[in-house]
């Protein structure tokens, strides 16, 4: 962004007001402005525009400082070493004040078996994101760099000619490059995430105000006459990019040693109570308590055990991508049915398609459906619910 764009832009709006907006307000006052000095109103109004192009003007320069000077405010990027490549990067060099530090990519990383020293090279280098041309990410054997995004936290991004079939998508452009980013997520999205994490505090909130206030000096004091033990069972879990945190729950176990061991039907280490609350699911109430700290979502793929977590990350070669969100209380595997045991592999192959589907598709719309049929199967009760 230059003060010369900015200029356009103040004009622009200058422009604008004058044609449709001033009009109209002139119309609106009728007799108030003819009294009035025509003077007095085009000073106020220049004095109006001017003190915003001024303050633009400071902020400007106070960012493009910052930018060049603060590591804060600049991001270590990878280019692809190629034509294109190498044009973007001379269009950043005369852009200048981008705070964008851009890093030669060799063409010999893209390939399948150099995969892991790329993936090395981004964590070495703290890349944000990852300049690839598009038509090199379209050939069949560099379909696994689609998996950037998934798996390292970093954004891919394709750079396209202006004559490129794509051209006219939305897209940014440095100079005459444009950019457009591959989107893994809707979440990708610095506002949905917000109003996300917005609508997980106020409704977990809500939810710890209005019923754990009550129910959990209840449901505790059941559980303590029902068997010995703690009232919470809390336990490490994978939670998003794979980060342990302590998730918790209503005990409905008796004390055992085999925490990893996923339970089955008719499992003799569940309590008495234990079947009540993992029957009707009111033993995840307590992650509410996740939510808040920000540990888990209200909605999204469910925590698995870390034994888990060991085994299918091998087995299945999208399991990893479920850990791309935030942990869920419930979500959309849960409410199609995809829970309970895991008897056969086709199970949980099942639960990452449930999850991944989400994660691609994600809306506030669905997270609202998903709870409502959340509410619904608890209400109906579910076979699988053990």
């Amino acid at each position: 962004m230059t003060y010369v764009k900015q200029l356009q832009r103040v004009l622009l709006c200058f422009c604008y007001f004058t044609l449709f907006s001033l009009p109209v307000i002139l119309l609106a006052l009728g007799q108030q402005l003819m009294s009035a000095d025509i003077t007095t109103i085009l000073t106020s109004s220049a004095s109006f525009f001017c003190v915003v192009a001024l303050t633009k003007a400071v902020s400007i320069t106070t960012l493009f400082r910052y930018r060049r000077k603060s590591h804060f405010f600049q991001q270590a990027i990878l280019i692809c070493d190629s034509s294109s490549g190498e044009n973007f990067i001379n269009d950043i060099i005369q852009l200048k004040r981008t705070g964008l530090k851009p890093h030669l990519l060799d063409k010999n990383l893209l390939e399948p078996q150099e995969f892991s020293r790329l993936q090395e090279k981004i964590v070495q280098e703290k890349i944000t994101d990852v300049y690839i041309p598009i038509e090199l990410i379209l050939k069949k054997s560099r379909q696994h760099l689609l998996s950037l995004g998934w798996e390292n936290n970093v954004r891919l991004k394709f750079i396209a000619d202006t004559n490129y079939p794509i051209a006219g998508v939305k897209s940014t452009y440095f100079g005459l490059t444009q950019v457009v980013s591959y989107k893994t997520s809707p979440l990708d999205s610095s506002a949905k995430r917000i109003q996300k994490r917005v609508f997980d505090f106020i409704f977990s909130l809500t939810v710890t105000v209005f019923i754990l206030s009550w129910a959990v000096p209840i449901i505790a004091i059941i559980i303590l006459i029902d068997s010995k033990g703690p009232i919470f069972f809390i336990q490490n879990r994978p939670g998003q990019r794979g980060k342990l945190f302590k998730c918790f729950k209503f005990r409905s176990m008796k004390v055992n040693k085999a925490t990893e061991t996923t339970a089955s039907r008719n499992d003799s280490r569940i309590t008495r109570i234990g079947k009540f609350l993992r029957k009707t699911s009111i033993d995840e109430l307590p992650q509410f308590f996740n939510v808040l700290l920000g540990q888990m979502s209200v909605v999204g793929p469910r925590p698995n055990l870390s034994s888990q977590n060991e085994q299918y990350s091998t087995i299945l070669e999208d399991y990893s991508k479920r850990m791309y969100l935030k942990p869920g209380i419930t979500g959309l595997a849960q409410v199609s049915g995809a829970r309970g045991g895991i008897e056969k592999e086709i199970e949980m192959k099942h639960r990452v398609k449930y999850d991944i589907f989400y994660i691609r598709n994600w809306s506030f719309a669905l997270d609202i459906k998903i709870i409502i049929r959340t509410v619904l199967n608890i209400l109906r009760g579910e076979e699988k619910a053990y």
